[in-house]
């Protein structure tokens, strides 16, 4: 039998665990994520994952009445939209109550706690500019670890 040699077996496995590694931190909270879409993007909903470790009082990146804790102070995600006749839903689900923080390209700041399902935020634009869209999802009870997902639609919210 003919086997590789032993060092090639572990730089192999390295790789694996590096790239590995790689893939999981592209959802964590390291922020940057960029998203550029036009009016009647498919699929809807579009969707992140996100992992974060939520330690920055929101009010603080915006106005003083929105709440929770984010995970930094750029964005989880970067969205682009080039806007058409939809209205565009930002909504986030957790196990956890969670909340959005949205810098419009207005220059507004707009929050919300729970009015998606549940305990979900949800923020809808009826009639959306085009821009950019900084989007923060936050732990509403205070710091810490979570796991959430963001929706991106002009249908419907989670």
């Amino acid at each position: 039998m003919n086997r590789p040699p032993y060092s090639a077996l572990l730089s192999a496995i390295a790789l694996t665990v590096l790239v590995g590694g790689g893939a999981a931190l592209a959802v964590s909270d390291d922020a940057g994520d960029d998203l550029y879409l036009s009016a009647g993007f498919t699929p809807d909903p579009r969707t992140v994952d996100l992992v974060l470790d939520a330690r920055i009082d929101g009010s603080t990146l915006s106005a003083p009445d929105c709440h929770g804790f984010v995970a930094s102070e750029q964005p989880d995600v970067a969205l682009y939209y080039n806007a058409g006749p939809f209205p565009l839903i930002l909504s986030a689900s957790a196990e956890q109550d969670m909340t959005l923080i949205v810098n419009a390209p207005d220059g507004e700041w707009y929050c919300d706690d729970d009015s998606g399902s549940g305990l979900n935020p949800s923020i809808r634009f009826g009639e959306p500019a085009s821009g950019n869209y900084d989007i923060w999802v936050g732990r509403h009870i205070g710091p810490g670890p979570a796991t959430a997902r963001l929706s991106i639609s002009e249908l419907y919210s989670e």
